[in-house]
């Protein structure tokens, strides 16, 4: 399934709550104990960000300027969270390393699969919280020396002028949704060991409070 039939999936949830929506999941198997974790460093990966501009027609325009200010509030108030939590965390940011490169982007297909695992139930996966992102993130816990690995991935849309101009007038979808999801990673072996995913036709990534909200939505049930 590909991202925009996830988002067409996404949509129709998101209108039938007509609220921000998140489901949280955690490894039954070999779950994180984080009581007898104490003392273990989490690595805050930089996040997987992009926002956009529905246009008249219906296509999304990436927006650098949005992208980065919305970056950098996720950023900060995730480090502020874990900060909060007595959780020691290293940022990784501005990912330029190509094996790293490939990690973050490796999560991001990971999570779409599992956000489509959520929507109509893949025949292999069904009810089995068994996700991996592979022996590849090893490279993680040597180079920065951390223990878990905090992965984000969020795309916002916002509608133009001229596209809510359309929706007040014939009543057609203005196209603005905020799809994200984030993933706690053992980097001893790969796995995902929680997930949280969150939909939402309101809010804006582009202002401090309303990043804030996102991010708490992002990261409830959180098992630290």
């Amino acid at each position: 399934m590909r991202y925009r039939e996830i988002l067409a999936l996404m949509a129709l949830s998101t209108m039938l709550s007509a609220c921000a929506n998140v489901s949280s999941n955690v490894a039954t198997s070999a779950p994180i104990n984080w009581t007898a974790e104490r003392g273990k460093k989490i690595l805050l990966i930089d996040p997987d960000v992009e926002l956009s501009e529905v246009t008249f027609g219906g296509v999304r325009e990436p927006h650098a300027d949005w992208t980065a200010t919305a970056r950098g509030f996720i950023k900060a108030d995730i480090g502020a969270t874990l900060t909060k939590k007595g959780i020691e965390a290293t940022s990784v940011d501005n990912v330029t390393d190509p094996h790293e490169v490939q990690l973050v982007k490796l999560h991001g297909a990971v999570g779409l699969s599992m956000l489509q695992n959520m929507m109509i139930g893949l025949p292999t996966k069904k009810n089995n919280f068994d996700w991996t992102l592979g022996p590849g993130v090893e490279s993680l816990r040597t180079h920065y020396a951390g223990d878990y690995a905090l992965f984000v991935y969020v795309r916002d849309s916002y509608s133009s002028g001229s596209r809510m101009a359309m929706s007040l007038l014939l009543g057609v979808p203005t196209g603005a949704m905020q799809i994200g999801f984030a993933s706690l990673v053992d980097l001893r072996t790969g796995r995902i060991v929680w997930f949280n995913r969150l939909i939402s036709s309101t809010g804006s990534l582009k202002t401090d409070k309303g990043a804030a909200d996102s991010v708490d939505n992002l990261l409830h049930g959180l098992p630290l």
